[in-house]
């Protein structure tokens, strides 16, 4: 995230090979947001996935536990540091329905939404 802060015009490049812009204004209100070590740790875009064995609209957050931890601060399901998340932690950590919507109103260049199904038949 620390580069993307420094870049003029955000972008990464996606595992599809296109080019994954990002709102200049939409990272530094998530930068602000999070506690400061978040610029060298969180990698983004973030990928939430869309988890239907995790329950009606449940979402679980790609990446390592710094982007669990991140999307819990700003949905303010959490508050602590992340040690404390890491001793607390839940796997996976899911979200829902509501905060995504709320996510993606805020920081909606910065997101992936994902589709997922469980090898689990009913």
């Amino acid at each position: 995230m620390k580069e993307l802060l420094s870049d003029s015009a955000p972008q990464v490049l996606a595992a599809s090979g296109d080019l994954f812009k990002m709102k200049k204004h939409e990272l530094e209100e998530f930068a602000h947001s999070l506690p400061p070590e978040a610029e060298t740790r969180v990698r983004l875009p973030i990928v939430l996935l869309r988890r239907r064995d995790l329950g009606l609209s449940a979402f679980s957050i790609m990446g390592d536990p710094y982007e669990e931890y991140s999307i819990l601060i700003l949905v303010d399901a959490f508050q602590g540091s992340f040690e404390q998340f890491r001793e607390q932690k839940s796997d996976p950590v899911v979200i829902f329905k509501p905060q995504v919507t709320l996510l993606m109103r805020r920081f909606h260049s910065l997101l992936v939404l994902g589709f997922g199904s469980s090898n689990i038949r009913p």
